[in-house]
Protein backbone atom coordinates (compact mmCIF):
# COMPACT_ATOMS: atom_id res chain seq x y z
CA UNK A 1 0.00 0.00 0.00
CA UNK A 2 1.44 3.36 -0.99
CA UNK A 3 1.58 6.23 1.47
CA UNK A 4 -1.07 8.11 -0.50
CA UNK A 5 -3.41 5.11 -0.35
CA UNK A 6 -2.77 4.88 3.38
CA UNK A 7 -3.49 8.59 3.70
CA UNK A 8 -6.83 8.21 1.95
CA UNK A 9 -7.78 5.17 4.05
CA UNK A 10 -6.93 6.96 7.30
CA UNK A 11 -8.87 10.00 6.12
CA UNK A 12 -11.97 7.85 5.63
CA UNK A 13 -11.40 6.24 9.04
CA UNK A 14 -11.04 9.63 10.74
CA UNK A 15 -14.26 10.80 9.08
CA UNK A 16 -16.04 7.64 10.20
CA UNK A 17 -14.85 8.06 13.83
CA UNK A 18 -15.52 11.82 13.79
CA UNK A 19 -11.91 12.55 14.82
CA UNK A 20 -11.86 16.23 13.88
CA UNK A 21 -8.15 16.84 14.63
CA UNK A 22 -6.97 13.90 12.56
CA UNK A 23 -9.48 14.66 9.82
CA UNK A 24 -8.38 18.27 9.41
CA UNK A 25 -4.67 17.39 9.55
CA UNK A 26 -4.94 14.57 7.02
CA UNK A 27 -7.18 16.65 4.73
CA UNK A 28 -4.57 19.38 4.68
CA UNK A 29 -1.81 16.85 4.01
CA UNK A 30 -3.77 15.30 1.14
CA UNK A 31 -4.49 18.66 -0.49
CA UNK A 32 -0.82 19.70 -0.15
CA UNK A 33 0.32 16.39 -1.68
CA UNK A 34 -2.05 16.79 -4.62
CA UNK A 35 -0.93 20.40 -5.08
CA UNK A 36 2.74 19.39 -4.96
CA UNK A 37 2.20 16.69 -7.57
CA UNK A 38 0.73 19.27 -9.97
CA UNK A 39 3.51 21.84 -9.63
CA UNK A 40 5.69 22.54 -12.65
CA UNK A 41 8.58 20.10 -12.75
CA UNK A 42 6.75 17.50 -10.66
CA UNK A 43 6.16 14.04 -12.10
CA UNK A 44 2.41 14.33 -11.63
CA UNK A 45 2.25 11.06 -9.77
CA UNK A 46 1.25 10.64 -6.14
CA UNK A 47 4.17 8.42 -5.15
CA UNK A 48 5.71 7.97 -1.72
CA UNK A 49 8.46 10.53 -2.37
CA UNK A 50 5.94 13.33 -2.82
CA UNK A 51 4.04 12.33 0.33
CA UNK A 52 7.27 12.16 2.36
CA UNK A 53 8.50 15.51 1.08
CA UNK A 54 5.22 17.26 1.86
CA UNK A 55 4.87 15.57 5.26
CA UNK A 56 8.39 16.69 6.24
CA UNK A 57 7.61 20.24 5.12
CA UNK A 58 4.40 20.28 7.15
CA UNK A 59 6.19 18.88 10.22
CA UNK A 60 8.77 21.62 9.93
CA UNK A 61 6.00 24.23 9.69
CA UNK A 62 4.37 22.84 12.83
CA UNK A 63 7.68 22.92 14.71
CA UNK A 64 8.22 26.57 13.78
CA UNK A 65 4.67 27.42 14.83
CA UNK A 66 5.14 25.63 18.16
CA UNK A 67 8.27 27.68 18.85
CA UNK A 68 6.44 30.92 18.06
CA UNK A 69 3.43 29.99 20.17
CA UNK A 70 5.60 29.01 23.14
CA UNK A 71 7.47 32.34 22.99
CA UNK A 72 4.15 34.18 22.86
CA UNK A 73 2.81 32.21 25.83
CA UNK A 74 0.06 30.52 23.81
CA UNK A 75 0.36 27.00 25.18
CA UNK A 76 -3.06 25.85 23.95
CA UNK A 77 -2.18 26.69 20.34
CA UNK A 78 1.21 25.03 20.75
CA UNK A 79 -0.44 21.83 22.03
CA UNK A 80 -2.78 21.80 19.02
CA UNK A 81 0.21 22.09 16.67
CA UNK A 82 2.00 19.29 18.57
CA UNK A 83 -1.03 17.05 18.08
CA UNK A 84 -1.03 17.73 14.35
CA UNK A 85 2.71 17.15 14.20
CA UNK A 86 2.36 13.74 15.86
CA UNK A 87 -0.24 12.74 13.26
CA UNK A 88 2.06 13.88 10.44
CA UNK A 89 5.06 12.03 11.89
CA UNK A 90 3.32 8.71 11.24
CA UNK A 91 3.99 9.32 7.53
CA UNK A 92 7.72 9.94 7.94
CA UNK A 93 10.20 7.19 8.82
CA UNK A 94 12.29 7.77 11.93
CA UNK A 95 15.43 9.77 11.25
CA UNK A 96 18.94 8.65 12.01
CA UNK A 97 20.69 9.61 15.23
CA UNK A 98 23.73 11.90 15.16
CA UNK A 99 26.02 8.91 15.73
CA UNK A 100 24.47 7.00 12.82
CA UNK A 101 24.78 10.02 10.53
CA UNK A 102 28.39 10.50 11.60
CA UNK A 103 29.15 6.82 10.82
CA UNK A 104 27.61 7.18 7.35
CA UNK A 105 29.55 10.40 6.68
CA UNK A 106 32.75 8.70 7.89
CA UNK A 107 32.13 5.92 5.32
CA UNK A 108 31.58 8.54 2.60
CA UNK A 109 34.82 10.31 3.55
CA UNK A 110 36.71 7.00 3.32
CA UNK A 111 35.17 6.44 -0.10
CA UNK A 112 35.65 9.97 -1.51
CA UNK A 113 39.05 10.64 0.16
CA UNK A 114 38.76 14.44 0.24
CA UNK A 115 41.78 16.67 0.83
CA UNK A 116 40.87 18.21 4.18
CA UNK A 117 38.16 20.84 4.60
CA UNK A 118 38.32 21.72 0.89
CA UNK A 119 36.60 18.45 0.05
CA UNK A 120 33.47 19.41 2.00
CA UNK A 121 31.38 19.89 -1.15
CA UNK A 122 32.30 16.51 -2.59
CA UNK A 123 31.55 14.75 0.70
CA UNK A 124 28.21 16.57 1.06
CA UNK A 125 27.15 15.68 -2.48
CA UNK A 126 27.61 11.94 -1.89
CA UNK A 127 26.42 11.95 1.73
CA UNK A 128 23.19 13.88 1.10
CA UNK A 129 22.22 11.59 -1.77
CA UNK A 130 22.98 8.51 0.34
CA UNK A 131 21.12 9.80 3.40
CA UNK A 132 18.21 11.41 1.54
CA UNK A 133 15.00 11.01 3.49
CA UNK A 134 16.76 9.63 6.54
CA UNK A 135 18.66 12.67 7.81
CA UNK A 136 18.35 16.46 7.65
CA UNK A 137 20.84 18.34 5.50
CA UNK A 138 22.09 20.44 8.41
CA UNK A 139 22.68 17.26 10.44
CA UNK A 140 24.78 15.80 7.60
CA UNK A 141 26.69 19.07 7.18
CA UNK A 142 27.50 19.25 10.90
CA UNK A 143 28.88 15.70 10.86
CA UNK A 144 30.92 16.42 7.71
CA UNK A 145 32.39 19.61 9.19
CA UNK A 146 33.26 17.81 12.42
CA UNK A 147 34.98 14.92 10.64
CA UNK A 148 36.77 17.11 8.09
CA UNK A 149 37.97 19.48 10.79
CA UNK A 150 36.56 22.66 9.28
Amino acid sequence: MTLFDRLQAELVEARRHRDEDKLSTLSLLKSEVVRASKEPGASGSLDDDVVLKVARKEIKRRQEAIDVYRKAGRDESARKEEGEMSILRTYVPAGLSDAEVEAEVRAVIAEVKPEGPKGFGAVMKVATSRLAGRAEGNQVAAAARKLLGS
